[in-house]
């Protein structure tokens, strides 16, 4: 079912293939590297309440997240300060072609402590974990940093759970300078990290100090910047649809208030402390209405026609072995959306969706199962822009 209240977070983020990124990774978002035009920061949302003392969460937080796209890197700015110690800023994605936990079925349980994504034994005997935390997104990957300065990556199938430090512990310094990630930890399952850099910068005091504080989130903060690679992370050339939910987490699974996208709920600090606890369910929307996950278009205009940088197709899992998922962009109001299967030689096979749509990223599964094994193509027209791609079926 879907919601009937959401945050709209939509933010295409086009360059063309010729240009080189305009992001310097080095832990502060700067004016020139907002914008709308090739290679620009565009935010995704902020926790707008301003941080006063430690209300909210232990004098850190989150301000803002905002990220880039290159023709072979996808940037990623979480505006903000961590506390020093476990307390982390937690990333997670949903990628096109990965089948990970479903919205709304709780994270499966990590064991152990080595990893903030794992399980915890509080003084009581009590028993806390990030698994049982429903998100509003399909939860593939993610990736924490701690204000020890180490890097932790989980990987997600839609039953298991697995993470580990891929930073080797305390490899993160605080002084905006770039920070690789070793090769020889992403390596296997962690292979969608491979090629990661990472940079931050944290200010003199606490987050009253930092400059986007006083603005924001806006140009001039300190930041934990993120490159990841769109090969590694398994972005098609053209247009790709990623989704993204950050948080500012304990050391221990309790989670702050500070969420972006933000909620209009129980889950913000207006008018004082009201952090959100230990494994919340982000799809109930009584506590969390809206919609806790920014649509991110990734696309790379020349190599593709332009209206198909326009419509963001994105088919997946291709090959598909009994359904694909299809996703596509409505922009500039609301518009008539056809989506076809088609034979390679044009000829209609099946009619999946004929009807006028908002605006918005929208999503539609293909059952393939009673389609003999081949080539079609799906075609995808909003209002009078078409996107075709190839989907192959296998048995």
């Amino acid at each position: 079912m879907k919601k009937t209240t959401t945050l709209a977070l939509a933010a295409t983020l086009a360059t063309a293939f010729s240009a080189q990124a305009q992001i310097t990774l080095d832990g502060v978002v700067k004016a020139e590297e907002i914008g709308t035009g090739a290679g620009k920061y565009q935010s995704l949302g902020a926790f707008s309440p301003k941080h006063v003392g430690d209300a909210g969460f232990g004098f850190a937080g989150l301000l803002r997240m905002y990220a880039a796209n290159s023709t072979d890197k996808l940037y990623v700015s979480l505006a903000g300060t961590i506390e020093k110690g476990n307390n982390n800023f937690q990333l997670y994605m949903d990628l096109p072609g990965k089948s990970g936990v479903p919205v709304g079925t709780g994270l499966p349980s990590i064991a152990g402590p080595s990893t903030v994504f794992g399980t915890f034994t509080a003084g009581d005997g009590a028993i806390h974990s990030i698994g049982g935390t429903k998100l509003d997104l399909e939860a593939d990957v993610a990736i924490a940093t701690t204000g020890n300065g180490d890097v932790q990556a989980a990987i997600y199938t839609a039953t298991t759970g697995v993470a580990k430090t891929i930073g080797g512990g305390a490899a993160i310094t605080t002084d905006g300078k770039v920070n690789s990630i070793p090769g020889s930890a992403t390596t296997g399952v962690y292979a969608p990290f491979a090629g990661t850099k990472v940079a931050y910068l944290a200010p003199t005091g606490n987050i009253e100090t930092n400059p986007g504080n006083d603005n924001g989130g806006g140009a001039g903060s300190y930041a934990l910047e993120y490159e990841f690679s769109r090969t590694a992370l398994g972005l098609p050339s053209g247009a790709s649809i990623v989704k993204l939910f950050a948080g500012y987490v304990s050391g221990d699974a309790f989670w702050s208030s500070d969420i972006i996208p933000e909620t209009a709920g129980d889950g913000t600090n207006t008018g004082g402390n009201k952090n959100i606890g230990y494994s919340p369910d982000f799809t109930d929307q009584v506590k969390f209405p809206g919609l806790q996950a920014a649509t991110v278009s990734v696309v790379v205009t020349s190599v593709r026609k332009a209206d198909e940088a326009v419509v963001a197709l994105s088919v997946f899992p291709n090959p598909s072995a009994g359904k694909s998922t299809i996703a596509y962009r409505v922009q500039d109001g609301s518009q008539p959306v056809s989506v076809r299967v088609l034979d390679l030689v044009g000829h209609e096979v099946r009619t999946l969706l004929d009807a006028r749509q908002p605006v918005g990223t929208h999503e539609l599964t293909v059952a393939t199962g009673d389609l003999a094994a081949g080539t079609y193509l799906v075609n995808v027209r909003v209002g009078d822009k078409v996107a075709t791609r190839r989907l192959a079926v296998t048995r």
